[in-house]
């Protein structure tokens, strides 16, 4: 859009600088072959570095950007990283992560109501995360809107179940780079148009359980950030048939340094994933400190985690 505001700008200037036979326009005088040519140039030149500047100052272009001497990494909240007190994909977390870290990204998931509410659940049975039962994408969205969300202890509390669009006005206004897990089964294309409505495109990678997914979306949204699973890195030459190897990040477990390093020579950032049963968010911080610095000095670049509060403040900011 900007692009084509400084197009149009030019094109002004250059029918300005070129009238048609016999008409002198007000705004400049006929100008000779040669200086028309070097206006022209200098016109095209302006309009495409403008462009571009403009084109990567997008949140996510700035902050997703691989950098090579990060020693900080990107911190992503998972279910927004509650406490034990705390309830998972709520804006009452959400608040709470990003009043703590700032630059945090928060990963939610969106789920879909039978009447096409969007809303953020993790599981569709509804029974372990609030106080109502019964299979999330068969309910009305009234009905959901009744019920109250359990803490990770599995308290009830005061708390209704996020409206997607609901969050995405919240963290729009504060500019929160979010991880967006649509569920299987939720409708992509619903999703994405809710971003859009929220005016959040700029905010948003999307995790996609399949490259078709990450391909129909980027062809709906060709500057779409996309998120896909690797467990080698074989998996790029598949994937890079598909789509282009641009705003994209490698989402993995744990892995040597050779698996980053493949994926960084295309400029690809990778995930480290420390929750989970066997991971290292369920060790005390204190012993599992130099564990998780020692994934970022091997090449993870982003950490994502149950305690995004705890492991953030292992890191010194980038400089």
């Amino acid at each position: 859009m900007a692009f084509a505001t400084h197009s149009n700008r030019y094109q002004r200037l250059i029918d300005n600088a070129n009238p048609p036979h016999g008409i002198v326009t007000g705004d400049l005088p006929l100008l000779p072959g040669t200086m028309r040519f070097s206006l022209s140039l200098f016109l095209v030149l302006y309009c495409l570095t403008t462009g571009l500047a403009q084109s990567t100052n997008r949140l996510v272009d700035v902050r997703l950007q691989y950098k090579a001497d990060r020693s900080r990494p990107l911190i992503l909240a998972h279910r927004g990283g509650p406490g034990p007190t705390d309830t998972e994909n709520s804006l009452v977390t959400f608040r709470q992560t990003v009043h703590a870290v700032p630059d945090a990204i928060l990963e939610m998931d969106v789920r879909m109501t039978v009447d096409s509410v969007l809303v953020l659940l993790h599981d569709d049975d509804i029974a372990r995360t609030t106080t109502g039962t019964g299979s999330l994408k068969t309910m009305m969205w009234s009905t959901l809107n009744q019920v109250r969300l359990r803490n990770l202890n599995g308290e009830p509390t005061a708390q209704k179940i996020a409206l997607f669009s609901e969050v995405l006005r919240w963290a729009s206004d504060r500019k929160v780079l979010m991880a967006i897990d649509a569920k299987p089964g939720t409708d992509l294309n619903r999703v994405m148009q809710t971003i859009k409505q929220a005016g959040a495109l700029d905010q948003v990678f999307l995790i996609c359980y399949s490259v078709a997914d990450a391909k129909r979306m980027r062809l709906l949204f060709p500057d779409l950030w996309v998120a896909l699973g690797f467990e080698t890195t074989e998996q790029l030459k598949t994937v890079g048939k598909e789509i282009e190897l641009r705003n994209l990040i490698a989402l993995a477990s744990i892995r040597d340094r050779a698996f980053y390093d493949a994926f960084h020579r295309q400029g690809i950032l990778c995930t480290a994933s420390t929750y989970g049963h066997t991971g290292l968010d369920e060790l005390p911080v204190a012993h599992a400190a130099e564990k998780y610095r020692f994934l970022v000095k091997n090449g993870a670049d982003i950490l994502t985690t149950d305690r995004p509060i705890e492991v953030s403040a292992l890191f010194q900011p980038d400089r």
